[in-house]
């Protein structure tokens, strides 16, 4: 089997139950952008469709293949149905509701030239759960709250009207203390329609070493999340991730930094706010 039809291979075994992804996405996902038509050939030699559930593949408009090995369109259709997907009049699939969607980092990285501090999260989350256009924008999401206990006393200090964060005095406070941002993936393929990185597949990693090179001042990286921390481990060929709430010290493109993980900030993760912060007081320490 060639390394390119693993990839195909691998890549159709990502699609969960009760979602599609057309040929063009499986071949970004395999790492081959543009190569549609070898993915459809390859899918066409698929032997084992439990493993590689090929039914999950459909084209640009939803339909599902003229020429499918498994028993021709109408069963592929079945199997479709009978994991709760549910087509059009015209027979195709809603992409928008069932597909996999694949997605460029929508926020240019945030990199004061005094920058301290690199934190470092996996991909936001769907923009209509976003309360601001900024990083962490989920009000739901704690990370805000942690600074504001932080650095106010107060876990409210950033929180605006309505459930919204106040971005312009998030903005004016990462500027005076040196907080960086950004994630460790530039583009990803959402394979279900949340914000857990469980679903996230990875197409482009970030180069961490040229948003380091923008802040000479820079000297820790944090990444808040075990998601972020396995991919940073892997952009900087680190021999595994730090416990969370410690700290190793890193080289990337030549540079020596520390990196601090941190818990999570989504409530999602089981620690109370205030033991969350008691890890964060560090990175507090390091900026005040």
């Amino acid at each position: 089997m060639t390394d390119f039809k693993e990839n195909v291979y691998a890549a159709v075994a990502l699609i969960p139950k009760g979602r599609v992804a057309t040929y063009g996405q499986v071949a970004e996902m395999a790492g081959c952008p543009g190569a549609a038509r070898a993915v459809g050939n390859a899918i066409h030699t698929n032997t084992d469709p439990v493993k590689v559930p090929c039914h999950r593949v459909v084209d640009a408009s939803g339909r599902v293949g003229s020429h499918y090995g498994m028993g021709g369109p109408s069963v592929q259709r079945q199997r479709l149905e009978a994991e709760g997907i549910v087509f059009a009049a015209d027979g195709t699939v809603d992409l928008a509701r069932y597909g996999g969607v694949i997605e460029h980092h929508p926020l240019e990285p945030f990199l004061p030239p005094t920058g301290k501090v690199l934190f470092l999260g996996s991909f936001p989350p769907p923009q209509g759960r976003w309360s601001m256009d900024f990083f962490y924008p989920n009000f739901i999401n704690d990370f805000w709250r942690i600074w504001g206990w932080l650095a106010f006393g107060s876990k409210d200090y950033f929180v605006g009207e309505g459930k919204h964060f106040d971005k312009e005095r998030i903005v004016a406070f990462c500027r005076d203390r040196g907080l960086a941002f950004f994630d460790t993936a530039r583009k990803v393929c959402r394979l279900k329609g949340n914000a857990s990185d469980e679903f996230l597949l990875i197409l482009e990693p970030t180069e961490v070493g040229e948003l380091l090179a923008q802040m000479p001042s820079c000297r820790a990286v944090v990444t808040t999340g075990g998601k972020s921390s396995e991919e940073l481990a892997a952009i900087v060929r680190a021999a595994g991730v730090p416990a969370v709430g410690e700290a190793k010290t890193v080289v990337v493109d030549g540079r020596e930094v520390m990196w601090y993980r941190m818990p999570s900030s989504s409530r999602a993760y089981p620690m109370r706010l205030e033991q969350k912060a008691a890890h964060y007081r560090v990175l507090w320490d390091l900026v005040r």
